[in-house]
């Protein structure tokens, strides 16, 4: 998974405190960046950890932390890290109440706590996370590419509806319905066949999806075979 909120305020040598927005910490984080631009918004793409100090801002203005706080909400900043002991002794109250008003989750940094720990933990998460992910396609691959080879039509769609947590159907050149995985995808993959015979009629290689974002039963379909005429076809749901 990749980092969170909570993540970060659990990691142990960080010490981060939460000050407000308890409630929303499990959003993820796609960077730590710092900034002590009075209005940083410009510079943000979304889903940013930002780390102040306040050099420039007046914390302490109650509407002025309001007009800071909601801007950077509304420019999808995930949480505001403070940091304490640099321009300010604690986290203005101000602040605390902004980002409370706001929903925006307000983590104080202690003074031994370092921007750049926050910006490496983040980092180290992301790299983790891109790391299992990529040794995890190369697992699958290597399954596949096992069954493909020794399990049959069979044991490739097991393998294949074992990964993606799903089903998978094998058809034929005439959309027939060859097998399926697990033995329950039957009725759903003879469902699809006209979907495989329209699919069939396009150039290969083609693809469509069956369903949308509000059914849960999404289903792709591929043609097998690079002819003028598909050999076969293969449904994901």
């Amino acid at each position: 998974m990749p980092p969170t909120l909570a993540s970060l305020v659990h990691h142990s040598a960080l010490k981060l405190t939460v000050r407000a927005g308890e409630d929303r910490l499990d959003v993820p984080v796609r960077w730590a960046h710092v900034s002590e631009l009075a209005d940083p918004v410009p510079y943000m793409e979304g889903g940013e950890l930002l780390l102040i100090t306040a050099l420039k801002l007046d914390a302490e203005d109650p509407e002025a932390m309001r007009r800071y706080v909601r801007r950077l909400a509304g420019a999808g900043v995930v949480g505001l890290g403070f940091a304490v002991g640099v321009n300010y002794e604690e986290t203005p109250k101000a602040l605390v109440d902004a980002a409370d008003e706001e929903g925006l989750p307000l983590l104080e940094v202690p003074r031994r706590t370092p921007f750049l720990a926050i910006s490496k933990a983040v980092s180290a998460a992301i790299a983790a996370d891109q790391y299992r992910a990529v040794t995890a396609g190369f697992a699958a691959q290597r399954e596949l590419t096992r069954q493909a080879q020794t399990g049959g039509p069979e044991g490739l769609l097991a393998a294949l509806a074992s990964q993606v947590d799903g089903w998978a159907a094998l058809y034929d050149a005439s959309g027939a319905v060859v097998a399926t995985a697990p033995e329950w995808a039957g009725r759903r993959a003879a469902r699809l066949t006209g979907d495989v015979q329209k699919l069939r009629d396009r150039p290969a290689p083609a693809s469509s999806v069956v369903g949308g974002p509000e059914n849960e039963d999404r289903v792709e379909l591929h043609t097998i075979g690079t002819g003028r005429r598909p050999r076969a076809a293969l449904a994901v749901g």
